[in-house]
């Protein structure tokens, strides 16, 4: 059975990996199919394509983004598959959201030195893509937090005095933009944004409305008992199922492949890919 890793992220983003780095240990963990999903940007994208036919690799590559929006009072990220990154209205909806994304880390390295934190952008040392990690990592290399998650908690986590509220794109716009690059738009871990089952339902129900295509069921990270109640969902709304690590560095706990299945009775995305 082919091992299928739709959701992971390199330095394009908030990754630790570079994407030949991330391919490469992809190829490792005995992955099939990866899909690289980073942060409202495709660049690393081409770079993985060339590093796979060159080295003729044994793993298929699916052009995906992870498109944050908006949506009440919480940040929803939706996952395009199988996009093509050049169509012109993806390209246009993640050049806006990188400057969202760009402003946002300005106006919380401004926050953080009005609060007595000096920290330039260029000590947070960004491959890719600003993001609150760069932060939180750039805080502990000048010593003044011991470990990122202490940034977050005392700093730049939502409620904390440097935290700036992002002004992300609306969850109809992104999956307008992933179904203009011939995409299929995915909900990504539904049980990661600190909402009631009442409210995610809400969001199911509505996401369907917009053209949502699935949502993910499979997470490296979960019990039995959370995919199986998952999987009712995305059978209940008619939605096709995902599956992915959300993998963001090594780790014992998150890692390319592990532990990702479907349960028999979901419709997995990929029989979906040229529907």
């Amino acid at each position: 059975m082919s091992v299928y890793d739709l959701h992971c992220h390199s330095t394009c983003s908030d990754g630790s990996l570079s994407v030949s780095e991330l391919v490469l240990r992809a190829c490792e963990q005995n992955v099939d199919v990866l899909a690289i999903t980073d942060h409202d940007c495709v660049d690393g994208l081409a770079e993985a394509s060339r590093l796979i036919e060159h080295e003729n690799l044994p793993i298929e590559l699916v052009n995906g983004v992870e498109i944050s929006c908006r949506w009440h009072s919480f940040e929803i990220h939706i996952v395009g598959l199988n996009i093509d990154p050049d169509a012109e209205p993806l390209k246009v909806l993640l050049s806006e959201q990188q400057q969202r994304r760009y402003d946002r880390f300005d106006a919380m390295l401004e926050k953080l030195y009005q609060r007595g934190v000096s920290l330039s952008a260029e000590e947070c040392e960004t491959e890719g893509l600003p993001t609150r990690k760069h932060i939180a990592d750039a805080m502990v290399r000048k010593g003044i937090v011991s470990n990122p998650q202490k940034a977050f908690d005392r700093y730049i986590g939502k409620g904390n005095s440097a935290y700036v509220n992002p002004e992300w794109c609306d969850i109809p716009t992104a999956i307008e933009a992933i179904h203009g690059a011939g995409g299929k738009a995915v909900l990504a871990h539904p049980h990661g944004y600190k909402m009631s089952n009442k409210w995610l339902r809400k969001l199911l129900i509505q996401g369907k409305e917009w053209g949502l295509d699935a949502m993910e069921v499979s997470l490296c990270q979960q019990s039995p008992g959370h995919r199986d109640a998952l999987a009712k969902m995305s059978q209940e709304y008619g939605l096709l199922a995902s599956q992915g690590s959300d993998f963001h560095y090594p780790g014992n706990w998150r890692e390319l492949g592990k532990n990702l299945c479907l349960p028999a009775d979901c419709v997995p995305i990929w029989e979906h890919w040229s529907q």
